[in-house]
C-alpha cells in the first residue's frame, strides 16, 4: 500500500481512472444518455454520442457495451482516430470471417449481407470520430449500405467531442447526419453532483468513518475543475497529496487552492 493511501486509510486509490463498480457515479445525465442509446439499439438505429474530454465518454460506452452484451449482442469497438473506414470495414469483415474484397464498397456490401444473416445483433462503436478526415467520415456511410433504410443488422455509434456534432452539421455530411436516429450528450457535473461524485469515490475506498474533505474543499474542486470528472480526479488527488505532505488527514479549501497553484491554474 502506498504511503498516501496508508495516510488517509484508503484501501485503494479513490480517484483511479478505472473505478470499481460501486464507485461508478451514474448521475442523471449519464443515465439519460445510456437510456437514449439503448433505445436507439432497440430501434436498429444509428447513434451519436458527444462529450467533452474527461466527461466519462469511455465509461458510458463501456456500460452500453456491457448492457448489450448481456442481451446477446456482439460489440466491435474501434478507438483509434487514425483508422480509416476502409480499414474499419476490413477489420470488421475479418472479425466475422469475411476476406476483404478488391474495393471497400464491395467489402462493405458483403459485410452488410453477412451481418443481416446473423441472428445476433452487432454494435459497431467508432470512437474519436471527430478526428476522422472529411473524406473518411463521408465513407463511413459504406457501413450503412444495402437495406439499411428498412432494417439494419447492426447499430453504428459515432462517438467524439462536441466538434463531431459541428462537423456532421456541415452540408458535406448531411447524408450521414440524416441517418442518426438518437443523439446523446454528456455534460460536466454540477456543483452538487461534484460533491456526490467525490463522496462516492471516497466511500468506496475509505476504511475509516471520518471526513476527508472539508465542505469548502468540494466547492473549490468544482470551481477548479468546472465539473469535468477527469479534472476532478486530478485536482482531488493533488489536494490529497498537498494535505498529506503537511501532515494532515483533512483536505482543506486552502489545500485545493494550493494544488491549483501548483498546476498553474489558480
Amino acid at each position: 500500500m502506498s504511503a498516501l493511501l496508508k495516510h488517509f486509510g484508503f484501501s485503494d486509490h479513490p480517484f483511479a481512472r478505472n473505478p470499481s463498480k460501486k464507485a461508478l457515479f451514474q448521475h442523471a445525465g449519464f443515465k439519460e444518455a445510456l437510456k437514449r442509446l439503448l433505445f436507439c439499439a432497440e430501434l436498429d438505429g444509428f447513434g451519436e454520442l458527444v462529450a467533452e474530454t474527461g466527461c466519462g465518454k469511455s465509461l458510458l460506452l463501456g456500460e452500453l457495451a456491457s448492457a448489450l452484451q448481456h442481451r446477446g449482442w456482439m460489440v466491435h469497438y474501434f478507438a483509434h482516430s487514425t483508422i480509416g473506414p476502409f480499414s474499419l470495414v476490413n477489420v470488421l469483415a475479418r472479425k466475422v470471417g469475411i476476406p476483404p474484397r478488391r474495393s471497400k464498397g464491395e467489402t462493405a456490401h458483403v459485410l452488410h449481407e453477412k451481418l443481416a444473416g446473423d441472428e445476433r445483433k452487432h454494435l459497431v462503436i467508432l470512437d474519436e470520430s471527430h478526428e476522422l478526415p472529411d473524406s473518411s467520415l463521408a465513407d463511413v456511410r459504406l457501413l450503412t449500405i444495402g437495406d439499411y433504410d428498412r432494417t439494419s443488422p447492426f447499430l453504428l455509434l459515432l462517438a467524439g467531442s462536441p466538434e463531431l456534432d459541428d462537423r456532421l452539421a456541415d452540408p458535406t455530411h448531411h447524408a450521414l447526419e440524416q441517418r442518426i436516429t438518437s443523439f446523446a450528450r454528456l455534460q460536466p457535473l454540477s456543483a452538487e453532483e461534484t460533491t456526490k461524485y467525490i463522496t462516492l469515490r471516497l466511500d468506496a475506498v475509505s476504511t475509516k468513518a471520518k471526513p476527508v474533505f472539508e465542505d469548502g474543499a468540494f466547492e473549490a474542486i468544482f470551481e477548479g475543475s468546472s465539473g469535468v470528472p477527469r479534472r476532478i480526479n486530478n485536482l482531488a488527488t493533488s489536494a490529497l497529496i498537498v494535505a498529506a505532505a503537511r501532515g494532515r488527514k483533512l483536505v482543506t479549501t486552502q489545500d485545493v487552492q494550493d494544488a491549483l497553484l501548483d498546476r498553474g491554474r489558480a
